[in-house]
């Protein structure tokens, strides 16, 4: 079975920056109104816009052989092996869909990718949560 990998897909992206983008805006547009301070305000834009910005466009979920590559927006990549994963399972937090590794030791964790959420709506999430449940019950439940 060859690798799978998913990341934001570039419609994904656009919507997830414009969406981004106009909250950055109005939050700090209202800053800039109640203090008067210009710079502060734009400082403060780039603080928030560029980190959440590149962070998710950075978002990386890839199956192997060897088990789960995650790669986010900061920190080095981890692999969790195969025969550290307990379950993987979807959950829903307010508008966020998103799926769940647990490991053996207790620790469970959000995968960057595939996700569902009001700022970065992911038409395809259904079927990219069951092409990586499949993957897992063909490759990883295998020891």
């Amino acid at each position: 079975m060859e690798n799978l990998t998913f990341s934001p897909s570039r419609r994904q992206l656009t919507i997830y920056l414009l969406r981004l983008l106009a909250l950055v805006v109005v939050v700090c547009g209202g800053a800039l109104l109640l203090t008067g301070n210009g710079p502060a305000a734009a400082i403060g834009a780039v603080v928030i816009f560029v980190p959440l910005g590149a962070g998710f466009a950075r978002g990386r979920t890839t199956l192997s052989r060897a088990g789960i590559e995650v790669r986010r927006a900061l920190g080095p990549t981890q692999l969790i092996e195969w025969s550290q994963v307990k379950e993987i399972r979807e959950e829903q937090r307010g508008g966020t869909r998103l799926l769940r590794v647990e490991v053996t030791g207790g620790r469970g964790f959000p995968l960057p990718v595939p996700t569902h959420t009001v700022l970065a709506p992911n038409p395809g999430f259904a079927a990219e949560r069951d092409a990586l449940l499949g993957y897992r019950k063909g490759r990883g439940k295998r020891r």
